[in-house]
């Protein structure tokens, strides 16, 4: 369902929380450490959130917080692929996953980071739409088992949610990598300081330099990393998180809702969303904090790919922050 009318105002919003989008490679040494740190406690409050709204925590109760709403934004990669044991998934995956958490009572909102190497357990389904199994994978490869539309993006937000201990997912929006490419050579490109030397990525991006990225460069700039480094996908969230805000920035400094309609126009094609328009411009009047959060935990290597281990307890912090209040 893609709606044209209204949420213009909330274009900058949605792409630049959607940039993130990634493609995870790694190579490096094996390891066989799998970390599993308060695992039967998370999942003992994954159920009690579930069933009653409550959650019990270090000796205090907890309630649900009933006036906070939740969309999650994906970024697409149409061209990957997922095979788990032989049952390939065609509808692209999930690269970039940023769940928007908008307390209706306060109208402040938090944006949550969660690694697309997060790993949960994948349903798998046949191209008829049979449910196979459930296995384990990374928590990007959900959106490769549905029609690549609204059904993949559900299907995500369903995982998400189990992720997140049972919260609501209320809506959600996607945007592709194209997407993503259209929007930055439609504003003209968008200019940042080089914090690091990047050189490796383009020849353009030496630290301390000034450039404008037009969408080809842009691409490079929040995609990229060294398959020959483990943990790089940190550098590269931290770029995200620059071009993200350079991209607000701009979009922000355009005052023409002729222009907003036209770039809306342009993304069209390349979005997916459960929002109707009302709810589209509901999230423009949010004061959204320039700190992002991202889902704790620790990623390794293992069978020839990156795996992201959740930090059980530290997520529940968060999620209790976010989301509950003490009783």
């Amino acid at each position: 369902m893609k709606h044209k009318n209204a949420g213009l105002v909330i274009l900058g919003l949605f792409c630049a929380v959607l940039i993130g989008l990634t493609v995870y490679t790694v190579a490096g040494k094996n390891t066989d450490r799998q970390e599993t740190e308060n695992a039967e406690t998370a999942e003992e409050s994954r159920e009690d959130a579930g069933t009653s709204g409550t959650i019990t925590y270090d000796g205090k109760q907890y309630k649900l917080d009933t006036s906070v709403r939740t969309v999650l934004f994906m970024g697409i990669d149409q061209q990957a692929k997922a095979d788990l044991s032989g049952t390939p998934g065609e509808n692209g995956q999930s690269d970039s996953l940023n769940l928007l958490v908008m307390n209706t009572g306060t109208r402040k909102a938090q944006v949550l980071q969660i690694s697309r190497d997060s790993m949960v357990d994948i349903d798998i389904y046949s191209v008829g739409g049979e449910k196979l199994r459930t296995e384990e994978g990374q928590i990007a490869l959900q959106y490769a088992y549905g029609d690549g539309a609204e059904r993949s993006c559900q299907l995500t937000s369903d995982k998400v949610s189990d992720l997140l201990y049972g919260v609501r997912i209320d809506n959600y929006l996607s945007l592709t990598l194209e997407g993503m490419v259209v929007a930055t050579d439609a504003v003209g490109g968008i200019t940042l300081t080089v914090p690091e030397d990047y050189t490796a990525i383009d020849p353009a991006f030496q630290q301390g330099a000034t450039v404008t990225l037009n969408g080809e460069l842009a691409e490079k700039y929040v995609r990229t990393r060294d398959i020959e480094v483990l943990d790089s996908n940190n550098q590269r969230m931290d770029r995200q998180s620059q071009f993200m805000s350079a991209l607000i920035e701009k979009l922000q400094g355009i005052d023409s809702t002729a222009r907003y309609a036209s770039l809306y126009t342009e993304l069209e094609p390349y979005m997916v969303t459960s929002m109707t328009a009302d709810e589209l411009k509901d999230i423009s009047e949010y004061s959204v904090s320039e700190e992002m959060l991202r889902v704790p935990g620790e990623i390794i290597e293992k069978d020839g790919h990156a795996q992201y281990l959740v930090n059980n307890e530290e997520l529940q912090k968060i999620i209790l922050e976010l989301f509950y209040n003490e009783v």
